[in-house]
């Protein structure tokens, strides 16, 4: 069972030094949540004065950083662990703002070649990661029922290009309004050979469980995520009476992958025995779960929460999250933070599911646009 005591191995223990602190920055306009623009309501903290160029950190390795270690520690306790990164696909490769903080601080080190250039697919974080998951790359990206523009689309598509050339697998979630739009999306979807789920209720918490069948529903026992044709997003558990109840919900189906907050209500934690149900499809055969961790944001309703932490205290809590005001948005590279999510990641090993899903890994986003370059 997942509490304090399971949950007692830090991300220190795991070969992550600490890493310089940097300042939290006041709220941004707003800020990128699995891949959307949303508003940010985040209450100011303190008035930043001027960053200098030679001490903005390179968000994006930061986050790279923590993923990386973070695949390493699972990996080497359960080597078929699977590493799913939702979102930020811009962590895959190095872009404009990588190059100038190298080559503006050594411009010598750039005329000689020093650094690799823009567009190299950045390999220890790719080793790292086994899949990654896109919301609304073909619609639903800015509104639900909404087909995505194909201008923003492309360079995700591109990314995962990448991925399926390193044999990563590909997945999407979109966002349609009604059957029609859904089997337009789930048929652009298949074309670009992607595993995709499609909500067309609006439901963008994941808190229900659609009727009928599964698409594609497959009998065989799926033991790796490759031979997966359907996968089930369910991150959210309220609408269910108890944990019993939310397992045997989802035992009832025949999705070959759940996607799952492995707290039921974000406070009771699953069991290794409630594990082991879910990884059984209603026929029998066996399947994959996948537990939901964000590396970005804290959530006030998790066992690491202290009654008396708000926004600024402890000040790696940098602000409320705009779509979510039981979730903050965390600065997270700080040592502290660090020992928190190695905690919860010892805890879903120990606790027997298959994989994760990293959220809120495009936090960075919220970073850079408070420290801009220029």
């Amino acid at each position: 069972m997942m509490d304090r005591r399971t949950f007692g191995l830090g991300l220190g223990a795991l070969g992550l030094g600490a890493l310089a602190s940097f300042p939290a920055p006041p709220a941004a306009a707003a800020i990128r949540v699995n891949g959307r623009l949303v508003p940010d309501n985040g209450r100011r903290l303190r008035d930043i004065p001027f960053i200098p160029f030679e001490q903005i950190p390179n968000h994006r390795q930061l986050m790279r950083d923590i993923v990386i270690e973070l695949s390493a520690y699972a990996k080497a306790r359960s080597p078929r662990f699977v590493m799913l990164a939702r979102d930020a696909p811009e962590l895959l490769v190095k872009e404009n703002r990588e190059w100038d903080l190298e080559t503006g601080r050594d411009p010598d080190g750039a005329a000689a070649g020093k650094y690799t250039p823009v567009g190299s697919v950045v390999r220890p974080y790719l080793k790292a990661i086994d899949a990654m998951l896109i919301d609304g790359l073909f619609c639903g990206m800015d509104a639900d029922g909404q087909p995505t523009d194909p201008a923003s689309a492309k360079p995700l598509l591109n990314a995962l290009a990448v991925l399926r050339n390193e044999g990563r697998r590909c997945l999407s979630i979109e966002y349609a309004k009604d059957k029609v739009q859904a089997a337009a999306a789930a048929g652009k979807a298949e074309q670009a050979r992607l595993l995709t789920y499609v909500d067309h209720d609006g439901d963008r918490l994941f808190s229900r469980i659609p009727g009928g069948r599964p698409p594609a529903e497959n009998a065989q026992h799926v033991t790796d995520l490759g031979h997966a044709r359907n996968f089930l997003p369910m991150l959210h558990s309220a609408a269910f009476g108890s944990r019993d109840d939310w397992v045997a919900a989802l035992a009832a189906t025949n999705y070959d992958l759940l996607l799952i907050d492995p707290f039921w209500r974000g406070t009771d934690p699953l069991t290794a025995a409630d594990v082991k149900t879910l990884k059984l499809k209603r026929v029998g055969s066996e399947r994959l779960v996948f537990a939901e961790l964000s590396v970005g944001r804290a959530l006030d309703t998790r066992f690491y929460w202290k009654k008396e932490w708000a926004v600024g205290s402890p000040d790696w809590l940098v602000a409320a999250a705009p779509d979510r005001p039981e979730q903050t948005i965390v600065r997270y590279w700080d040592a502290d933070w660090k020992t928190v999510i190695g905690q919860y990641m010892q805890g879903l090993v120990d606790l027997g599911v298959d994989g994760v899903l990293l959220n809120d890994l495009d936090t960075y986003l919220y970073f850079e646009d408070m420290a801009p370059l220029r």
